[in-house]
This record gives structure tokens, C-alpha cells and sequence, in this order.
């Protein structure tokens, strides 16, 4: 057991311990003119006291919440995350390359006391219709004095640390509301379970709006280790990103295993001798990326739905060795529970359930789905129904069998297929719509059919659409169309038996698969472009 606290005390901490290491780092992009990056715990403390004297003179109190929306190659979006903490204000960090559409979206239902930008993005605010008086630019918060914000009192662990958005069911992204015994209740375990300390280097590769980040920053704050931050220029590298890690000397990366395997490194343990923890997660972990990784490091897989905090269960992964997603994280209890919400005899599959310190405190202005979600029962409480298919092994391990319902992860991105198939059917001549997933081995992608009033439909405007709508990862590859979805006798589309390979358009006609192995590798590196 380890006390539960507030989630900036673990940085204030380090503060204490290791002022003039290194906290943030953030190289430029290969090639690039730009200056290297680098703050000290104590540098980085101060630009979050001042931001945060700047947030509080813009009425920014406890229980607000602060949308931020600029590159994650700013050093103010981390600075910023510890200063809106500091008020006992939450945080929603939304990514740049999001569409307009979507950034609304969010700013509607998180209805932020201000947000932080750049000036580039204020334009993209002021095209949504978010008031300017409450938008806040990165050079305005670091210039002009203002009084020191008055102390917070009485905050609790239970107040909101921050929100992060996923997608729903009915095509609207659901906030979902993290406080600080949830995260906190992950990082004071990760201190206990990673060997990780001052000196080393982890990579932060994710999106700062998606969980994986919270992890990836506080893996290193929590111990004085130094964040090195991978621009988007860098994750999209492939191959090239083996010489990144090697030029960086990053000891901790924590990648979706698609990211692995498009690196095409043939003797990771000779070329990464600093990479020596590995911590996937996002995805189902393939055998071959475990025997290729493994040797010569800690191959840990992680597994969370971000409505528990980030990671749930986690386990040491070995070549040879089937790959589970382990045990849970301290203070949490997993549940193998039937359709009734009983245990399932040892063994036996049933939906994986949650409990403990690491859930959310619901859905943000969703209370009928906060409760279909989160269900209390006799004799373990409060629980998190995760949807996945699951049984526990005689060892303990928990194997996770795959989705019960139409949810699913690609990329390290969790995806409602219902959300996509919401905005296809918005589209003029779509009658229905579903959708899966195709491919496998790394090399998955996203697939809708479709059944139109008209034959001759434009799928290439289709997509066109749906990336104005809709986040990147959720614009699906491959577009075809069918006369009539499969159903079950009961009525409900039945995903599992559309076609593989549903025909695909790009802008210039039909696509064909790829081919050869470099076909492959190419499309496969496309796929991950965005990962970050």
C-alpha cells in the first residue's frame, strides 16, 4: 500500500531532491536550426509558478478546468499542466492536428474557465467561436507581474486532475474525469514496480490528449528523470528513429508495439544498448515484436482503459512466454464477471471489471452512461465495466481475449466503431453504415461499408468529410459498398462477418494492397504517422 496524494506533489518533490537535473528536454527536429530545449526541476517549477500567477489574475480557481492546445514540442504545455494543478484546477489537453469540429466539440462539454494557445491556434478558436476573452497565448502568460495567487485550501485527492477525451457511441468525444487518487495511485506504483531514477531518459512520444502521456511524463517527474519529448516529425521516422533513440539515449520508451515493428531493427539489444524498459500499450502485443524487443531490456505490457487511470494491469513479457496483460496495479481489483455482473468460475471468460483508487469519477456531463459504466456491487464495490473479454489463468495473469462489444484499440488509440458509423450515416446518400477492423500483424486498418440510396457514391469526398468531423485516427482506410449489412437473427449488425479487404480509394482511384515486404513497411509506417 503507498499513500495517495495530490499528483504535482510527486513533481514538487523532485523539485526538492534533484533542482538542477534535468526535467524537460526537447531536442529539434533532425536538420533543424532550432535550439535545444532543456529545464532544470527548478527551472520548470518557475515557469509553472508563474503561469500559474497569470491563470489565477484570469479568476482560474480550484475545480475549474483549463483547456490547453499547443504543440507538445512547447515547453509550456508541460509547464502549464503543473500550474493549472497548482490552483486545484483541472487540465484538458487537446492535440493541434484535431479538426475544428472536433476542438469544438470538446470545448463545449469541458466549457473551460480559459484556454492556452499560441497565436497560431487562437485563429483556430476564434474560427470555432470560442470567446478571445477567454483565450490565453503562450507569450502572454509569460509576460507582464502579477500578484501571487492566494493559497489553496482544502483540496482533496478526490478533486479533478484532469480530463481526457475519447470517442462515444452517439459520434460525441465523452470526457472522462481523472482525479488525483486515480493518477496518483499509478504513479506512486509505477515508482514501486519500474527501476527508473535520476539519470535516465524517457522518451514522450504520445499526444498530450491522449492518457499514455500522463504516464510517459510522470514515469520520469516522479523520480527525477528527464522527459525528452519526440516531435511529430520524429515519430514519424520508421527506421530512422532507432538513430533518435540512439542520438538521445533514451532508457525508457513506452510505444504502441505497431511503433516497434515499423522501426525494422534487426538486433535491438546490440543497436539500443541505453533502452533497457519498454513499456507497450494501446494495442494487442504480437509475439514476434516480443521475441524481436525483449532480449537485453525489460519488455513490460501494459493494459488500461483511460477510464482507469491509464494502466490497469501490467506484465513482464518474455520471448517464447504467452503474452498476458499480467496483474493489476497496486490497490486495483480485477473481476471476471458473467452477464448477470456475478464471478465467473476460475478459468472461465467474462467481462473484465476494475476496481479501486485507479477509476474516474465518470463521464463528464454523462450521468445515465456514467452509470451503465460504473456499477456498484455486493462485496467489491465500485467497478468499471472495461467490455473486454477476459479469464484468469492458474498463475494469476489475467489473458484479455478481445472486445465484447464494437469498442476497439488501433494504434494505441481506443475507438467506438458506432461513433464513426454515426457520422457516415449523417453523410447525403448513406443509408447504414458499419465498420471494422482488417489486416493484422501490425499492419491493421479501419474499414466501412456502407449501404447507399445511390450507386454511384464518392468515397473519396466520403473520407474527405469525415476528416473534418473526426479525429485522424478515426477516418477509416478502406470505403465499400453493399447492398445490405450482415445482422444477427436479433436485428444488430454483425461487424466480425463483413468482407475483409473492402475496396479502397484514394484520390486517384483504386488503391491495391501492398505487395512486396517494402510495400508493406511503408504502409505499415504510415499507419503509425499520427501515433504521436
Amino acid at each position: 500500500m503507498h499513500a495517495v496524494k495530490l499528483l504535482e506533489t510527486f513533481f514538487y518533490d523532485s523539485v526538492r531532491r534533484w533542482p538542477d537535473a534535468i526535467a524537460l528536454d526537447i531536442p529539434p527536429p533532425f536538420g533543424a536550426l532550432a535550439p535545444r530545449v532543456c529545464l532544470t526541476y527548478a527551472e520548470l517549477d518557475d515557469i509553472a509558478a508563474t503561469i500559474s500567477t497569470r491563470l489565477a489574475a484570469l479568476s482560474v480557481v480550484r475545480g475549474d478546468i483549463v483547456a490547453i492546445l499547443t504543440p507538445r514540442t512547447d515547453p509550456l504545455a508541460y509547464a502549464a499542466q503543473l500550474a493549472i494543478n497548482r490552483l486545484g484546477a483541472a487540465y484538458v489537453a487537446m492535440d493541434p492536428m484535431f479538426p475544428a469540429g472536433h476542438i469544438e466539440r470538446i470545448l463545449t462539454d469541458a466549457t473551460p474557465t480559459v484556454v492556452i494557445t499560441d497565436e497560431t491556434f487562437a485563429n483556430v478558436l476564434n474560427d470555432v467561436g470560442y470567446p478571445s476573452a477567454r483565450v490565453v497565448t503562450n507569450e502572454t502568460l509569460m509576460n507582464g507581474t502579477f500578484p501571487q495567487p492566494p493559497v489553496v485550501v482544502g483540496r482533496e485527492t478526490s478533486d479533478l486532475a484532469y480530463l481526457i477525451y475519447t470517442s462515444g457511441t452517439t459520434g460525441l468525444p465523452k470526457g472522462v474525469m481523472i482525479p488525483h487518487a486515480g493518477i496518483s495511485n499509478l504513479v506512486a506504483s509505477d515508482i514501486a514496480y519500474f527501476d527508473i531514477g535520476p539519470g535516465d531518459r524517457c522518451a514522450q512520444g504520445s499526444s498530450l490528449s491522449y492518457d499514455s502521456s500522463v504516464e510517459e511524463i510522470w514515469l520520469a517527474w516522479a523520480v527525477g528523470g528527464t522527459v525528452v519529448v519526440m516531435s511529430d516529425e520524429i515519430a514519424r521516422l520508421g527506421p530512422d528513429l532507432v538513430t533518435w533513440l540512439q542520438t538521445e539515449r533514451i532508457s525508457v520508451l513506452c510505444p504502441p508495439p505497431t511503433l516497434l515493428r515499423t522501426m525494422g531493427c534487426d538486433n535491438p539489444a546490440e543497436a539500443l544498448p541505453d533502452l533497457r524498459i519498454i513499456y507497450v500499450g494501446g494495442e494487442a502485443l504480437p509475439p514476434d515484436v516480443v521475441d524481436a524487443w525483449a532480449p537485453g531490456r525489460r519488455l513490460v505490457n501494459g493494459y488500461g482503459p483511460t477510464e482507469c487511470s491509464v494502466t490497469a494491469t501490467r506484465a513482464e513479457i518474455l520471448p517464447g512466454v504467452p503474452v498476458v496483460i499480467g496483474k493489476p496495479v497496486s490497490n486495483l481489483v480485477a473481476y471476471i464477471l458473467d452477464d448477470a455482473l456475478n464471478p465467473v468460475q476460475p478459468g472461465d471468460a467474462g467481462e473484465l471489471c476494475i476496481a479501486g483508487p485507479g477509476l474516474a469519477l465518470g463521464y463528464r456531463n454523462r450521468p445515465e452512461l456514467t452509470s451503465e459504466k460504473f456499477v456498484t456491487l455486493p462485496e467489491m464495490g465500485r467497478v468499471y465495466r472495461t467490455g473486454d473479454l477476459a479469464r484468469i489463468l492458474p498463475n494469476g495473469d489475467i489473458d484479455c481475449m478481445g472486445r465484447i462489444d464494437a469498442q476497439i484499440k488501433l494504434r494505441g488509440y481506443r475507438i467506438e466503431l458506432e461513433a464513426i458509423e454515426a457520422e457516415l450515416v449523417r453523410i447525403p446518400g448513406i443509408l447504414e453504415a458499419a465498420c471494422r477492423v482488417q489486416g493484422s500483424g501490425g499492419r491493421e486498418e479501419l474499414a466501412a461499408w456502407v449501404v447507399t440510396a445511390v450507386d454511384d457514391i464518392d468515397f473519396s469526398a466520403t473520407r474527405n468529410l469525415l476528416a473534418e468531423r473526426l479525429p485522424f485516427y478515426m477516418v477509416p482506410s478502406c470505403y465499400g459498398r453493399t447492398d445490405a449489412l450482415p445482422r444477427t437473427v436479433g436485428g444488430k449488425v454483425k461487424r466480425d462477418a463483413l468482407p475483409e479487404q473492402a475496396p479502397a480509394l484514394g484520390d486517384d482511384g483504386p488503391v491495391v494492397g501492398a505487395e512486396t515486404e517494402l510495400e508493406r513497411c511503408l504502409v505499415a509506417a504510415a499507419a503509425v504517422c499520427y501515433c504521436s
